[in-house]
C-alpha cells in the first residue's frame, strides 16, 4: 500500500513532514492550500512511500556547518 506525504522546506531551510495523507489527491490539495496561504518562498515536495513494511518516515535538517569541512 502506497503512503503519501508532503515535505515542506520552510524558507528553503527548515524541512517539515506532513502526512500520511489517504490519497495523493488529498496530499496535492494540501500542497496547493499551503502555497496559496504561505506564498512561493517555501519548497514543497511530494514523497511517496512504496515499500512494504515502512512504518515511519523522518526528515531533519543538517546542522549549520555540516558541509563546511
Amino acid at each position: 500500500m502506497k503512503k503519501y506525504y508532503l515535505v515542506i522546506v520552510w524558507g528553503d531551510v527548515e524541512p517539515e513532514l506532513f502526512g500520511p495523507f489517504p490519497t495523493h489527491i488529498e496530499r496535492d490539495e494540501h500542497a496547493k492550500l499551503v502555497r496559496k496561504e504561505e506564498g512561493d518562498e517555501h519548497g514543497l515536495y511530494p514523497l511517496d512511500i512504496v515499500a512494504e513494511g515502512v512504518e515511519e518516515v523522518e526528515i531533519v535538517a543538517y546542522p549549520g556547518g555540516f558541509f563546511e569541512d
